[in-house]
Formats: C-alpha cells, sequence, structure tokens
C-alpha cells in the first residue's frame, strides 16, 4: 500500500509563526513607508488566502495580524525614539567611563577613546551612552565634566556598523572645548571581569590570555588583530561570540555537579537561572547569550514538566522575548548569526548526518561533520554580506576549532574558578594556554590559503536561500527526493554566482 504523502509543508508550531510574523513586522522599519506599507498589505493578503484555503482559523489570522502590526509599530517606536530623544548642539555635561580604549597615531602619540552614560546634559538626565576623545586618561569609573559640541549619532541600520551602535549604546559623539575627570567607583560588572582577565594574562600571557578572556565573555577587544582577522577569514570567529557553545558547556558541568548531588526537576531549574543570569550580565546581555540562556531555561522547564522539548519552538520563544523588549536587535550581527546557526543545526543536523550513515561515515565522523556543514550552510549569505567573504575552510576547520575550544573553555573555566579560591592554580592556566594558540596559529595558516571567496549576496537572494533551506531541513514535511532536489539546485545556482 503506497504510504499517503503529507498535505502540508511543515509541522505546526504555533511559536514559530508568531516569531516569524513579529520578525517580518521588525524587519519591514528598514524601508521606506510606501514599500513598509506594501510589504505589510501583501502579509495581510497572506493570511487572507491561507484564512480562504482553511488552512488557518480567523482568530489565528487576527493574531498573527497584530503581531506584524506591533512588530512594525514596536520598532518604529523604537528607531524613532532613539534617533529624536537627546541633547544637542552645546553642552554641559557630566557623565560616567564605562570604557577606555588607547589610540596611537601615525607619529607615535597616544590618545584615548572614551564611552561613557549616566549622562546629564545642561542639567537634564538622558538616556544612553556618549562617545568622545581626549589627550588626557582616565579609568572606568571616573567622573568627566565637560563643555562642548553634542551631536546625535542617528541609527539606519544600513550598515552592520549602525546596528553595533544600537547594541553597545552609543548614541551620542561629543567634541569638548573643555574636560576634567574626576575619581570614581568602577561598575560591579567590570571590576570582575577585569580581576579575571588580570588572573588569565598573568597566567598565559598577553596573546593566550585575550584570547582565553574572548571566549569566556565574548569581548575580544584586547585580542591580538592578526588573530581576530584570521579567524573570521576563515569562518570561526564564532567561538567568540557567547552562545550555545559556552551556554551549553557551562550549564553541563553544573549539571553534572547537581546530578552527583542528586537534583533534577525545578531544582536544577533553579539553580541554572541566577547563575546564567549572571553570565549573561557579565557578558553585557549579548544577544547571542541571551537566546542561548533562553533555551536552555525552556530546556529545564519542559523536563521539570515533563514536556516534550521542541528545539524551533524554544528558538522561536527565545526569539519573541528578545524581540519584544529590544525590537532593533533583529538587525544586530551577533543575533542574526546566533539564531540562523541554531536553526541551520536544528533543520540540518539530522538528514546530514542520516545521508551520512547511508553512506557508510561511522557516527564518529558523520556527527561532527554533519553539525559543522549545519552551521556553516545556514551563515553563508549572512556572512557574506556582514564580513565580505565565504569561507570554504571554515567547514573542515570548525571539525577542529569547535571541540577544542569546547576543551579549552571547560579547562579554563574550571582552571579560572580555582585560582580564584587559591592562586596556586594558576599553574593549570598556563599550561592550558597551548589551546587558544594552537586554534590561533592553525587559522593564520589556514587563512594564508587563501580559500576565501567574495561574493555580495542581494535581499532577493538571501530570502531565496533561506525559503529553500526552510523546505529542506527536518522540519519540512516534503518528501526526501523533492528534499534533495532542492538541495541541488540550490547548491549549483550558488556555486554558478559565486565562481562564475
Amino acid at each position: 500500500m503506497e504510504r499517503e504523502k503529507p498535505s502540508k509543508l511543515f509541522n505546526k508550531r504555533n511559536a514559530a509563526f508568531i516569531a516569524l510574523f513579529l520578525i517580518f513586522g521588525i524587519f519591514c522599519i528598514r524601508f521606506p513607508y510606501f514599500v513598509s506599507g506594501i510589504l505589510l498589505f501583501s502579509a495581510a493578503v497572506f493570511l487572507f488566502i491561507l484564512v480562504k484555503t482553511k488552512s488557518l482559523g480567523k482568530g489565528a489570522a487576527i493574531a498573527l495580524a497584530a503581531v506584524l502590526l506591533f512588530g512594525y509599530f514596536s520598532a518604529f517606536a523604537s528607531l524613532t525614539f532613539y534617533n529624536s530623544y537627546g541633547p544637542s548642539g552645546e553642552a554641559e555635561i557630566q557623565a560616567r567611563v564605562i570604557s577606555v580604549s588607547e589610540i596611537e597615531s601615525d607619529s607615535g602619540e597616544i590618545s584615548y577613546g572614551y564611552l561613557a552614560d549616566h549622562i546629564r546634559a545642561n542639567g537634564k538626565r538622558y538616556g544612553g551612552k556618549i562617545s568622545f576623545y581626549s589627550e588626557k586618561k582616565a579609568s572606568v569609573g571616573d567622573r568627566v565634566r565637560a563643555s562642548g559640541k553634542v551631536e546625535h549619532n542617528d541609527l539606519s541600520f544600513e550598515s552592520a556598523y549602525s546596528a553595533m551602535q544600537y547594541r553597545t549604546g552609543a548614541k551620542f559623539s561629543f567634541t569638548s572645548s573643555s574636560l576634567s575627570f574626576s575619581s570614581g567607583k568602577a561598575p560591579f560588572s567590570y571590576s570582575v571581569r577585569e580581576k579575571l582577565r588580570s588572573i588569565l594574562l598573568d597566567a598565559e600571557g598577553d596573546r593566550a590570555g585575550s584570547f582565553a578572556y574572548a571566549m569566556l565573555f565574548g569581548d575580544s577587544s584586547e585580542m591580538l588583530y592578526s588573530d581576530k582577522q584570521a579567524m573570521r577569514s576563515v569562518g570561526v570567529a564564532h567561538v567568540f561570540a557567547v552562545s550555545g557553545l559556552h551556554v551549553g558547556v557551562l550549564s553541563s558541568v553544573i549539571l553534572f555537579l547537581l546530578k552527583k548531588l542528586k537534583c533534577k526537576g525545578w531544582v536544577n531549574f533553579a539553580v541554572l537561572l541566577p547563575i546564567l543570569g549572571f553570565y549573561a550580565y557579565l557578558s553585557s546581555f549579548t544577544p547571542s547569550v541571551l537566546r542561548a540562556s533562553i533555551m536552555t531555561l525552556v530546556l529545564l522547564a519542559a523536563n521539570a514538566l515533563g514536556a516534550r522539548y521542541d528545539a524551533v519552538s524554544s528558538l522561536s520563544l527565545a526569539a519573541i522575548l528578545i524581540l519584544l523588549f529590544r525590537p532593533l536587535y533583529l538587525f544586530d550581527v551577533s543575533f542574526i548569526l546566533s539564531f540562523l546557526s541554531v536553526f541551520g543545526i536544528v533543520s540540518l543536523t539530522d538528514p546530514l548526518e542520516k545521508i551520512f550513515l547511508r553512506h557508510g561515515m561511522k557516527k564518529g565522523l558523520a556527527s561532527p561533520l554533519a553539525l559543522s556543514i549545519a552551521t556553516s550552510v545556514s551563515i553563508v549569505p549572512v556572512s557574506a554580506v556582514f564580513f565580505g567573504r565565504i569561507s570554504f575552510a571554515g567547514i573542515a576547520l570548525n571539525l577542529v576549532v569547535v571541540p577544542l575550544a569546547s576543551l579549552s573553555y571547560v579547562l579554563t573555566l574550571v582552571a579560572l574558578l580555582l585560582t580564584l579560591v587559591y592562586s596556586g592554580f594558576g599553574t593549570l592556566l598556563a599550561a592550558f594556554r597551548f589551546i587558544p594558540l594552537f586554534i590561533a596559529e592553525l587559522s593564520i595558516k589556514v587563512s594564508e590559503l587563501g580559500l576565501a571567496q567574495s561574493y555580495a549576496f542581494s535581499v532577493a537572494e538571501v530570502a531565496v536561500y533561506y525559503g529553500a533551506l526552510a523546505l529542506v531541513g527536518k522540519q519540512s514535511l516534503l518528501p526526501r527526493r523533492a528534499k534533495l532536489i532542492i538541495a541541488g539546485i540550490v547548491t549549483g545556482v550558488m556555486m554558478i554566482l559565486i565562481f562564475v
């Protein structure tokens, strides 16, 4: 008897539909009003068609339309408020320094770039942060008083820099005519990170210590420029984005200890919640660490309730929660890469692993190879848009770098915590420094091979690419042959576009 073919393209997941319409509504803010209107109207027509074909109920359609409009107007309000509220022109300001960077000119002269918050301008308090430069040296936590010209850094989301500016909160820039500093107290999170960073640098040296610090907290500002550039060019810089790799390893270590103590259910959830919250705080609440923490807590809650955990729904819920509070995070490269990479892992890893096993590959190789390919394939267009190149070496290199980075993360974290208790354990940190140094040198050698390819994806190409990715993924109900045909066509077209 012939098996009945599925009548739907995807399994029904309410959270995924809500997330998609919320994302689409927010994304429309990137276009002029008339284009946004056309896109929103098209989405409304699509919902109407679904209702008429009885693919969707009227109540669900109205709810999704409300989500769509909420996404657009929440993003519109956030962007308008960000670009219109704040001081402008000549002003007297007071603020607290939260970041200091040293700048050396071609002539060898040293100046300093500052980022400050808790701004008071002409006696009025403002949200956001202000950036400025000075030849005077100050420390994080110091208070600054200055007179000069304040300019508003408007957001446009035409570039990755603009989105990064939104996350860092650098809302204003300042050119001073007079400026003075007074001593102050650094924020608690900064003091903790500096304490940990100093331990790593003392034990492992500047290069390896800065690398290890970047892996722990996602801050690669102190790393060697050559190391960062090499890892970006070969597609392995994601080990510095505090996300699933870091939160997963940290959670696994803690859950292993809790298991030994015979803890389970809501106890595990109650223990992990403050720990992951504090880790997110130390990592400056980046989108990637928020996504990973939410998904981990959803998994623990599902286990405690005895419910089935669904990765797509969990990923969708994480996106909804983050975008409800910070809708403009949708345009942040950290948010985009984090969610797309997990979507690729969830959708493609199992199908790819089955294909490899069917062709005689050992599971020990099939599993990591499938994971590496799924991760790399899921971020190809976005990596090309943000970083200007596609790394074909990244798939193979991730097979080596990801396990080593995970091992280094665990060893460094445990040794660092032990060193905080007794300084003599710093010798362990020194012993583990060869791992980050090996990763850095390997990345440099691979980058010198010149295997990266430049290509500029258009918006339409990106949309078609991810539409095809959804159709061939695990959540799609298309027959296997149809998935293989779609995958083959997309791969062929991609190769032609990139290399011809």
